[in-house]
C-alpha cells in the first residue's frame, strides 16, 4: 500500500498453509493458499528470504493479478511481471540492495540461457514485434520466424511449455526493471497507481456503465500509460 499509494483493494485478506501444494503459492482474491514448507523455525535464518519473498509475491498478485487481470491471454506477461518487480522492491527494502541485485541477476542469467538454448521470448504474442530503430543494420525477424523455433504453439498458454512460461515471467519481470531505469521508479509507480485507481473507481461501478474494463490490462494499455 505505500509503495503503490493505494489501498488494498479486497477488505480482508488471509494466508492458509496446505501440505503437498503443487506450487509454492497461488493468490485468489482475498486469500492465498501457500505450502507450508514455507514455515520455519525463527533459527533457520536461511529460509527467511525465500518464504518472504513468495509471501510478497502473492500478495503482490493481489492487486495486480486478481484485482486487475489480464484482458487476454497474452498480457500474462503484464501482471506477473509487475507483481514480481512489487516483490522485489519489497526484498530490496527488507533485506537489503545486495540480495536483491543477486536475485536479479540470477533471474537474468536465467532468461539469457533459456534464450541461448531455445530461443527468444515473445511477451505478447498476439501481435508482431515493433520495428528496429531506422538506421538500424540488424535484421528484423518476424513472428513466425521465432515459432518456429519451438515444438510448441506460443500463441496459447494451453500449448507453450512449462519451462518457456516460466522463463516468460522472469522476462517480464526484468522488462519491468529495464522501464524503472528508462523513466524512473517513481514514474512508473505512478502508473501502477493509476491503473490501481481507475480499477478502483471502476468496481464501484455497476456493470453497464462500461468502466469495468478498466479492471484489465493490456500490453496495449501499459504501452500507452507509460
Amino acid at each position: 500500500e505505500e509503495t503503490l499509494s493505494n489501498r488494498y483493494p479486497y477488505s480482508c485478506y488471509k494466508q492458509v498453509f496446505v501440505d503437498e501444494t503443487y506450487d509454492d503459492y497461488r493468490s485468489y482474491a482475498t486469500m492465498s493458499i501457500l505450502s507450508v514448507n514455507l514455515l520455519h523455525s525463527a533459527v533457520v535464518v536461511d529460509q527467511v528470504y525465500n518464504s518472504r519473498r513468495i509471501q510478497a509475491q502473492a500478495v503482490a498478485e493481489q492487486f495486480f493479478g486478481c484485482f486487475i487481470s489480464m484482458q487476454n491471454w497474452s498480457d500474462m506477461w503484464l501482471n506477473k511481471g509487475i507483481s514480481q518487480y512489487l516483490c522485489g522492491l519489497y526484498c530490496k527494502k527488507s533485506f537489503g540492495n545486495n540480495e536483491y541485485r543477486y536475485w536479479v541477476q540470477k533471474t537474468l542469467q536465467d532468461v539469457v540461457k533459456y534464450e541461448e538454448q531455445f530461443g527468444g521470448i515473445v511477451l505478447d504474442p498476439s501481435q508482431p514485434p515493433a520495428p528496429l530503430p531506422v538506421g538500424s543494420v540488424m535484421t528484423q525477424p518476424n513472428l513466425k520466424q521465432n515459432e518456429d523455433k519451438f515444438y510448441f504453439s506460443i500463441r496459447n498458454l494451453h500449448t507453450m511449455s512449462p519451462m518457456y512460461i516460466k522463463a516468460l515471467h522472469k522476462k517480464a519481470m526484468l522488462i519491468m526493471r529495464m522501464l524503472e531505469h528508462r523513466i524512473g521508479l517513481e514514474l512508473l509507480l505512478q502508473v501502477f497507481n493509476k491503473q490501481l485507481s481507475l480499477a478502483g473507481n471502476a468496481s464501484q461501478q455497476k456493470i453497464g456503465s462500461g468502466l469495468w474494463g478498466h479492471m484489465l490490462i493490456s500490453t496495449n494499455v501499459f504501452t500507452k500509460a507509460i
